[in-house]
């Protein structure tokens, strides 16, 4: 067989956003275009909008504003929806067409584009009915001037069209990111006052496209359309947030756009065919078509996409487009710079797999690792826990003759490789902490748990037991290496090396695990704090296991009364046991809000809240405050919680405890007093009365 090269390989590369066609502008031609656009409930409500449009829907709105940071698919979306508008209105290509030519390098790309009827003399007459005027700010933080101010001019094109007179309404598409928003409030605002229509509905954009009081109310404020009955436009301004919704969760009948994405990546016919992976004599040891094959299995797409998901709650940050095509391009092939200058990755598999089979056994570690560190198990969670443990062994005098295990420890402590693109630092900062390999569950019966003990007895043992679970031929082929290695050590066992060859023995036997944990725990859907994720994920919607929390939060604010130690600093761990002079009083109440599901007025979010009865005051629930909750509720000490979660319980208390010193009825009627130590109490009898010391446990002063 031929050692092929397959162009799709190399194809997946340029998927990383930094390099080709990282940013896309509306109707700008792109060779790499990595596939046609991904549906998503926000391109299907653009779809029907086209539809509305073309049919004169008199209620359909006609200012749609896109907001989310860069990568979110705003430019993707809005070419997408125009295209369709073409059709809806009958222009065979007319208006697409021109937009290219307006939004072509001239040599700098225009921030906007202006559509007349006059403009497309071939266009019908259901344009300039329907349509009228068009205008597409494709980039609103984009200016054509150096010296230009982006937030001033987005200011000016919205005051045209809100005191166009007698001009039909125009449609108006814009994409914009919050801190331009923001920018151009300002600008407004020192424009022309507080009281302006372009101020208010700058306002209301912030309002209902952030995670503000807003957004995170028991009733969100509708984004399509937008409720703007004081500014007289009702119905016709909408927008929406891109960066709301998870690219990982399936919404109805569409599927979810990671999944979309993977289809592409992995098609059958861009891999298992002649010429390319079908009949390359490296196909049997050739981690890309691996991870091909393994992720064109819905079993394993699905628990890539629960791992995925829970990091996404684990960190507070979505997914987006950018990146996601960075991930997948990284975690089926890797990047440019891991393949040194053999010019294709396809190359440097054949040499690869020449080395290996070329060399000794104990010299083919360093082929058969890089290898096997490319499966997508090992690229995702890419931590070498082994490193430091290797390291120790480095220099070490006393395996002179053990010519396996200085291969390896040669190629473990071997520099990383190269990162040239985000999506690698973001893997190693932010999925660490989900990997398989660090995740030793309590059910003895749980498959991790039993690969792990079969492990600790020997390599042999463990490998037997991992592979009847299902592994790659690279990783049977690495753990039979480490297998040789440990029997390498066996004559030492018992002689005068006996306490080494004990601790390299655990070594390889860790290693092994690790191997093994992360490939089958990565495909099954295993990871590192899977059950309180699991927990987090389903309690996000659901009101009554919210609830399940005030067992743990209640104790924080003083159990069955409320406990304020009055000398205490913001801030400051506190001790379970009681304090030196204390205020109390009664608990204030606790009412926890589910996080809304999306409609067709508005998205969805994760963020769940805590309200604090009588105050107006809450704070989001997220997955670390969850965490700390359930840590609590299990028995962990307050003092242990993480700081942030301790600031945020002392800012409800110092809140609260303010709230209580002000209300003098509530020490009249002893629903709350001071107390000093544990003998007395400081009460008040009126209202203008001074306050008195008691002996606890005394009626007298």
């Amino acid at each position: 067989m031929p050692q092929n090269v397959n162009p799709w390989v190399a194809e997946l590369l340029s998927w990383h956003g930094q390099d080709r066609g990282g940013v896309h502008v509306p109707f700008q031609a792109r060779r790499n275009k990595p596939v046609k656009t991904i549906e998503t409930g926000l391109v299907k409500r653009l779809r029907s909008l086209a539809r509305f449009i073309a049919a004169g829907d008199a209620e359909a709105p006609r200012w749609i504003f896109l907001i989310g940071g860069p990568g979110n698919g705003k430019s993707e979306t809005v070419q997408d929806f125009l295209v369709h508008l073409d059709e809806e209105l009958g222009m065979q290509g007319e208006l697409v067409g021109f937009l290219e030519s307006e939004f072509a390098p001239q040599p700098v790309i225009k921030r906007r584009a202006s559509v007349q009827s006059t403009d497309i003399p071939a266009a019908p007459g259901i344009f300039k009915e329907r349509v009228g005027h068009l205008v597409v700010i494709q980039d609103a933080t984009a200016t054509e001037d150096a010296l230009g101010n982006a937030a001033q001019q987005l200011c000016y094109d919205i005051a045209d069209l809100l005191r166009a007179p007698g001009e039909a309404s125009p449609v108006f598409v814009v994409c914009a990111n919050r801190g331009l928003l923001t920018r151009a409030l300002k600008d407004a605002y020192e424009l022309w006052g507080k009281e302006d229509h372009v101020v208010q509905l700058l306002t209301e954009l912030i309002k209902v496209s952030s995670l503000g009081i807003e957004a995170l109310a028991d009733q969100p404020h509708s984004c399509w359309p937008m409720e703007l009955k004081e500014l007289k436009i009702n119905a016709r301004v909408a927008c929406w947030p891109l960066d709301f919704e998870s690219l990982l969760v399936h919404t109805g009948a569409v599927e979810a756009p990671v999944r979309q994405i993977l289809h592409v990546a992995t098609e059958y016919a861009k891999w298992e065919i002649s010429s390319r992976c079908n009949d390359c004599t490296s196909r049997g040891c050739c981690p890309f078509r691996q991870n091909a094959e393994w992720l064109r299995d819905n079993s394993n797409v699905s628990n890539l996409e629960v791992i995925l998901r829970h990091g996404e709650l684990a960190i507070g940050q979505r997914w987006n487009f950018r990146d996601t095509f960075s991930l997948i391009a990284e975690i089926v092939v890797g990047q440019w710079s891991d393949f040194k200058d053999l010019g294709q990755p396809c190359t440097w598999v054949h040499k690869q797999v020449d080395n290996l089979q070329n060399s000794t056994n104990h010299f083919a570690v360093g082929p058969l690792y890089a290898l096997v560190r490319r499966l997508y198990p090992h690229a995702l969670f890419q931590k070498e826990l082994w490193r430091e443990l290797a390291g120790i062994y480095k220099d070490d005098p006393k395996i002179p003759g053990q010519e396996r295990s200085r291969a390896l420890i040669r190629v473990l402590t071997e520099d990383e490789p190269s990162s040239s693109k985000p999506i690698r630092e973001k893997l190693l900062e932010d999925y660490s902490r989900l990997d398989p390999a660090i995740f030793t569950p309590a059910d003895p019966s749980h498959l991790l748990r039993e690969i792990e003990e079969n492990y600790s007895q020997s390599v042999e043992l463990g490998k037997i037991e991992a592979e009847r679970r299902g592994l790659a031929a690279l990783e049977v082929l690495f753990l039979n290496l480490l297998d040789k290695t440990e029997q390498e050590w066996y004559p030492d066992s018992l002689g005068n090396r006996a306490h080494l060859a004990a601790r390299f023995t655990r070594f390889l036997r860790s290693l092994a695990a690790v191997i093994s944990k992360r490939s089958i725990g990565t495909r099954r859907g295993y990871h590192a704090n899977q059950q309180y994720l699991t927990d987090y994920e389903e309690a996000l919607h659901d009101p009554g296991k919210l609830r399940q929390l005030n067992e743990a939060m209640r104790p924080l604010l003083g159990g069955e009364k409320f406990r304020f130690n009055l000398v205490e600093s913001f801030g400051q761990p506190r001790a379970d046991k009681g304090s030196l002079i204390t205020l109390e009083g009664d608990v204030p109440g606790l009412r926890f809000v589910a996080a809304p599901l999306g409609n067709e007025q508005y998205p969805g979010h994760d963020i769940p809240r805590l309200v604090i009865s009588g105050m107006n005051y809450y704070i989001a629930i997220t997955f670390e405050f969850f965490l700390a909750l359930c840590l609590r509720r299990e028995g962990c000490a307050s003092s242990s919680l993480p700081a942030s979660v301790r600031a945020s319980v002392d800012r409800i208390r110092h809140l609260y405890a303010g709230e209580l010193c002000r209300k003098k009825e509530k020490f009249i009627d002893s629903t709350a007093r001071i107390l000093v130590g544990e003998k007395f109490s400081i009460e008040l009898s009126e209202s203008d009365a001074d306050p008195t010391a008691s002996r606890l446990g005394d009626a007298g002063r």
